[in-house]
């Protein structure tokens, strides 16, 4: 009797194991399934897009003004009082978007090349890993690919999602620092085959 009660253990010990890892198996699918593809070639459509510089400018202007080194601590810095490399570097992300870029998807494997040929390569695992010498952490988040930046004290944070409504890529692009954020919505719409 103990030998069938102890085969009986090892029994639903390993099926307890095999349902589980199928369930997470399932899980992972079901995760992957969910996510969108974003691949394609993208050109930056304008007229749809908000103007970063604009964007910038109300932020600053709403906090006093004040381009002189110093003013409003690490804000004055931002907008171009200061000559802190690290904000001026944060300050680009935001204002110098591709005017067409080419996204291809592999899982996890995100990769970018701007149309400057500038190449970004992120693995959406919500890690901190290196991307051309900055601080870089990407993950999913539902249908969104989110992608933070560091630089110094500063966060840019990029969102990419498929337009639900026609063939476009929305990248969102947010910089906090000290309190203060600016969001800048880009539409990209899919270059036609030639």
């Amino acid at each position: 009797m103990r030998g069938t009660h102890a085969t009986f253990l090892v029994y639903a010990v390993l099926t307890g194991s095999l349902v589980a890892t199928g369930s997470v198996r399932a899980i992972a699918q079901e995760r992957e399934a969910v996510r969108p593809d974003l691949s394609g070639r993208w050109q930056l459509n304008r007229e749809l897009s908000e103007n970063a510089q604009t964007k910038l400018d109300r932020m600053q202007s709403s906090q006093g003004g004040g381009h002189g080194p110093g003013r409003h601590g690490g804000l004055g810095a931002l907008f171009g009082g200061g000559r802190n490399k690290q904000m001026e570097e944060a300050r680009d992300l935001v204002l110098n978007a591709p005017a067409s870029l080419v996204l291809t998807q592999d899982g996890d494997r995100i990769v970018l090349t701007g149309s400057e040929g500038r190449l970004r390569t992120l693995t959406a695992n919500d890690r901190k890993e290196k991307v051309n010498g900055r601080d870089v952490r990407t993950k999913w988040d539902k249908n969104h690919l989110v992608s933070e930046i560091s630089v110094g004290d500063v966060k840019v944070t990029d969102t990419y999602e498929r337009s639900a409504n026609a063939p476009q890529l929305i990248v969102t692009t947010k910089m906090g620092m000290s309190g203060h954020q600016v969001s800048v919505r880009r539409v990209y719409d899919a270059e036609r085959p030639r």
